[in-house]
């Protein structure tokens, strides 16, 4: 699938090339950009993550192939707690949705979260990341972190789908 991929002798490691990461980001471009904008909840900021986000991958070409979607998630996802900030020690101090309109659909509701709900939302239910990344990456505690996602679950799985 992508032709600039190099192996090693052994043939069993390959390496990305400024082509493949091209590729990588081309196919991943809808995802990563829908990553971005459920982390931020904000269309200028999800683009500016995502920019930020790709321009981070690209100074890691050669890095093995196999890891390099990956890496541009994760940057996604560094890029945009970098730019939010989100804060657990909100977890059940402020109003949980940040707008006053209910959500009315399951996007709707996620982006309407509290920054630090959102971010566990995202990371932990839909992305699937560990618990320890987690909490590593937004700093917080395991109580924080499982307050958060119950209170996310409940809430966005009982919004109305469009």
């Amino acid at each position: 699938m992508l032709a600039q991929a190099l192996a090693t002798n052994e043939g069993s490691v390959v390496h990305a090339t400024a082509t493949d990461c091209c590729a990588i980001f081309a196919e991943e471009m809808p995802s990563l950009y829908l990553l971005a904008l459920l982390l931020t909840g904000n269309k200028d900021k999800a683009s500016q993550c995502l920019v930020l986000g790709l321009a981070d991958c690209g100074h890691r070409i050669g890095r093995f192939m196999e890891r390099a979607r990956t890496r541009a998630r994760h940057a996604i996802v560094k890029h945009a707690i970098s730019m939010i900030r989100p804060d657990p020690r909100s977890v059940g101090k402020q109003p949980f949705f940040s707008t006053k309109e209910p959500a009315n659909n399951r996007f709707s509701a996620i982006v309407a979260l509290d920054a630090f709900e959102r971010f566990v939302f995202v990371m932990s239910v839909l992305e699937g990341r560990s618990d320890d990344d987690c909490r590593r990456l937004l700093r917080c505690t395991q109580q924080e972190l499982a307050t958060a996602r119950v209170l996310t679950l409940a809430l966005v799985t009982t919004a109305d789908c469009v």
